[in-house]
């Protein structure tokens, strides 16, 4: 008997990377390990303007590198990851970030999903062992809503990191948002409506993990949470997709409420993991305050200045500590 033809013949990996040369040949050489049999794997690796050897340690594993040239003001992941899916063949396109290192089954599970029937498979990003404590609590910040624990189902949008998208779903949007400050938070939520708005399905996926590397410093914590909160109103506000969406039909109240708000979003983060009985993020929690009180400070800054604009869309800037 002939084995029936594998689902999908040719899948395209995009990720956006810069700067990566410790780590980028490792992740190349898991996401190629997880080739299905029958199927091409097309790892893109869109070097961002890198000043070490990403381009050459990616093409050495095995990738075909896309070098974007350097830009005022340094990268942009939206414009590598809209670059790598241009440059794509495959179907579907998955975008993984350069500090993710695949689990094992990462791939197949991401498929598995598309070939039931769903447009977009968002993944999970779990806690690699060894990271210090500050990019620890830095891990628990960000992904408390797509960590492994999370039970699989349908939601409104996901983040970029992990990610699998038909491609001619993806190919019918305006795709991730170039325009900073977006760029660097909230890329995908303009894209993720509109496959709402057309009809298509986004699920979450536990079984597609990936481990999150995490930047240490405490430092980069609180900024990372100020950068988050600068583009939440200007991105939320125009698309609709969020949780607690209702709250941002009303920009100006939100912006009077940010750093209270932020500071309760860090209780209801503790909730959400102490819910997936884990524990660790309640001796971090002064951290975790700080770094949602940023949060709220960045929201305050950023919508103010979204408001300020004529036609309600914010100019190209980048966020800076106001």
């Amino acid at each position: 008997m002939t084995p029936a033809p594998a689902p999908f013949p040719l899948v395209s990996v995009v990720i956006p990377a810069r700067n990566e040369a410790p780590r980028i040949g490792e992740v190349v050489r898991l996401v190629r390990a997880q080739a299905p049999a029958g199927t091409e794997l097309e790892v893109i690796v869109v070097d961002d303007a890198s000043d070490d050897a990403t381009a050459a340690r990616a093409e050495a594993a095995g990738a075909t590198v896309v070098r974007l040239p350097p830009r005022a003001g340094g990268g942009n992941p939206a414009v590598a990851r809209n670059r790598g899916a241009a440059e794509s063949r495959g179907d579907p396109i998955v975008f993984l970030d350069s500090d993710c290192t695949p689990r094992a089954g990462w791939l197949a599970a991401l498929l598995r999903t598309h070939a039931a029937g769903i447009d977009v498979v968002g993944g999970s990003l779990g806690l690699p062992p060894g990271l210090p404590a500050s990019a620890r609590c830095d891990y628990y910040c960000g992904w408390y809503h797509v960590h492994p624990g999370r039970p699989a189902g349908p939601v409104g949008h996901h983040p970029p990191g992990n990610i699998g998208v038909r491609r001619a779903a993806f190919l019918a949007t305006s795709g991730y948002v170039e325009r900073q400050p977006i760029a660097y938070a909230h890329e995908e939520l303009a894209w993720q409506a509109e496959i709402l708005a057309n009809g298509g399905r986004i699920h979450f996926e536990p079984a597609a993990a990936v481990d999150h590397h995490n930047r240490p410093g405490f430092g980069n914590l609180l900024r990372r949470n100020y950068r988050w909160g600068y583009s939440a109103i200007a991105s939320k506000a125009t698309t609709g997709t969020a949780r607690f969406a209702f709250l941002y039909r009303h920009p100006r109240l939100l912006i009077a409420a940010s750093v209270p708000l932020g500071l309760l979003s860090a209780g209801y983060i503790l909730a959400c993991w102490l819910k997936a009985r884990v524990f660790e993020p309640l001796w971090m929690a002064p951290a975790l305050v700080a770094a949602r009180f940023c949060y709220g400070v960045g929201m305050a800054a950023g919508g103010r200045r979204w408001l300020r604009e004529p036609d309600g869309q914010a100019a190209e800037h980048r966020p800076r500590w106001e």
